[in-house]
């Protein structure tokens, strides 16, 4: 069991304020208001994490556990943010999978990224998808398990120039038929603009190169890192993401989209979630996942976000219980205008996870 690192009470912002009880958590989680920080013990002790992604595999895994991977991120310290594996019976509360490696690997070089999980039915197996990245290329490696305990080696599946493969997000539709969703910035996170591409596989390994996507956004934003899901109860895809400006990722805004072919979107007019919605995304809202139940017709949400704190960023990952009329229908008001999204001087230099 790893010590609590110093995650914020939804009450507060100061760092050394009472954490949330994991049973405060799974109450105010249920069709919240606002979303609430998560309990997660990161392996560096520092409680901070990023970039989450959900899976929850089907009725042949046998210890009906649901996964998160994500990313410790502290201070903003790439050296940390290493994949890491959490299990829970219910998706609220969080703990250290069993069993696993913590974190479930690190880089032979540079630093590693943007973790996704996915669950094949077919192989009853996990696959976690992530990024290393040294400055110079992007590669994209993917490493399996069985059981969610033991994991095989890293095997390298793409490459491509620094920031041009970002966030991979893998949708696995049935038998030959597999999708990868990434985002090209070549430009770097101070780059103007971002392009959101697509991949196929017949297995998960082997990819086509890849093709544009069109996803519509408001003026002068662009997708950042992406989370895309097939909603088998409604015949399309969905995607969540941050909106990026010209000249920097600090993401203040975070939407959603549909498709049903994966490629032409439909985006949601208003964000899901802005900076300063709770204390804890006070100046950035980040890459996030999301689960669709269709029996309550309710979605859940995985946010991660980051406060400035002095000169550096305190990152969190916190919970939301809605229902999908009210996201699709009556999404909550931005806390932040779309029209005066100027992040503050200390934003501008932000380096992304």
């Amino acid at each position: 069991m790893f010590a609590v690192g110093a995650m914020l009470a939804l009450t507060g912002c100061a760092a050394d304020r009472a954490t949330p009880t994991d049973a405060a958590v799974l109450v105010a989680a249920r069709d919240s208001t606002a979303p609430t920080p998560l309990i997660l013990r990161t392996y560096d002790g520092s409680g901070q994490s990023v970039h989450p992604d959900f899976v929850a595999p089907g009725p042949a895994w046998g210890s009906g556990l649901k996964y998160l991977v994500s990313t410790p991120y502290p201070g903003s310290s790439d050296k940390h943010e290493n994949p890491s594996l959490y299990a829970s019976a219910d998706g609220l509360t969080w703990d250290a999978a069993p069993g696993a490696p913590m974190p479930l690997t690190t880089p032979r070089t540079g630093f590693l990224s943007d973790p996704d999980i996915v669950y094949s039915e077919p192989q009853n197996d996990l696959s976690v998808y992530y990024r290393q990245a040294d400055g110079r290329s992007d590669r994209i490696l993917l490493m399996r398990s069985s059981d969610g305990a033991k994991w095989s080696e890293p095997l390298q599946l793409l490459s491509g120039p620094f920031a041009t493969i970002l966030s991979p997000s893998v949708v696995r539709r049935g038998e030959g038929d597999w999708l990868m969703w990434s985002v090209n910035a070549s430009g770097g996170c101070h780059g103007n603009s971002t392009t959101v591409q697509l991949r196929r596989s017949a297995n998960g390994v082997t990819w086509t190169a890849p093709e544009p996507v069109v996803l519509p956004l408001p003026t002068n934003r662009f997708a950042w890192h992406i989370d895309v899901q097939w909603i088998e109860a409604r015949q399309e895809y969905w995607a969540l993401f941050p909106a990026k400006a010209p000249g920097t990722c600090a993401t203040r805004t975070l939407y959603l989209a549909t498709s049903h072919d994966g490629v032409t979107w439909t985006t949601v007019s208003q964000p899901v979630l802005t900076a300063g919605s709770i204390p804890e995304f006070q100046h950035v809202v980040y890459r996030s996942t999301f689960a669709y139940d269709a029996a309550s017709d309710s979605i859940t949400f995985w946010f991660s976000g980051a406060r400035l704190s002095g000169k550096k960023f305190f990152w969190s990952t916190a919970v939301q219980r809605r229902s999908r009329t009210g996201v699709f229908d009556a999404v909550a008001p931005a806390a932040v205008p779309e029209g005066s999204l100027k992040a503050p001087a200390g934003l501008l230099r932000f380096d992304p996870p």
